[in-house]
């Protein structure tokens, strides 16, 4: 698990947990929802199934034992709902209580274990390529994107000025652009996530 992972789990589960279950709905609520569709055919019902699963995240976010990235952890967690979902379905309408998946269904299903598994590899970079920073501009970078704090809150907890601390986030997104500079659109959305502003 990466270091931002250990941050997001330690986050959603101290003081900024509010703050961080909003940022973790927004980034992925509606591909979790294109996922849970692509398995159930049923857009209302896609959603309710993706709002379930981000209430039993938080209604259990105490006592969660994530080993994976939280984004790992809640494809599964909605493709297991999905799944129930199917065997519900197929059982009320009488079929055989055994589940079975179309073949493009389980392709799919395939196609998205690899690409999380990807997403693994790639903040596992990140992590290298921010772990890399000169040690001043890495706590900066931190404390913006990881802790929410804004320039001038930074400034002041480190005695700098606002324009210092501009720049040293600047350095930090052109050293860490030019890491995933050809990457595959995976790491161009994970780049993009990580500086959007909170």
């Amino acid at each position: 698990m990466s270091e931002m992972e250990r941050i997001l789990i330690g986050q959603v589960k101290g003081e900024k947990a509010e703050k961080t279950f909003e940022y973790l709905f927004h980034t992925y609520y509606s591909s979790l929802c294109s996922y849970a569709f692509a398995m159930i055919k049923n857009q209302e019902d896609a959603k309710d199934l993706v709002n379930d699963c981000f209430l039993e995240f938080w209604k259990k976010r105490q006592d969660l034992e994530i080993k994976i990235s939280v984004k790992s952890y809640l494809y599964i967690a909605v493709r297991n709902s999905a799944i129930n979902y199917i065997r519900k379905k197929q059982m009320g309408q009488k079929y055989s209580a055994a589940l079975t998946y179309p073949v493009y269904l389980q392709e799919e299903i395939n196609l998205e274990t690899e690409r999380l598994l990807q997403i693994e590899n790639l903040e596992a970079r990140l992590k290298k390529a921010i772990d890399s920073l000169p040690q001043q501009c890495r706590y900066i970078f931190y404390l913006n994107r990881f802790e929410h704090q804004g320039y001038k809150d930074i400034a002041s907890r480190m005695n700098l000025s606002v324009g210092t601390v501009k720049t040293q986030i600047a350095r930090a997104l052109k050293k860490l652009r030019a890491e995933f500079e050809g990457v595959n659109p995976d790491g161009s959305i994970l780049f993009s996530i990580l500086v959007r502003h909170f």
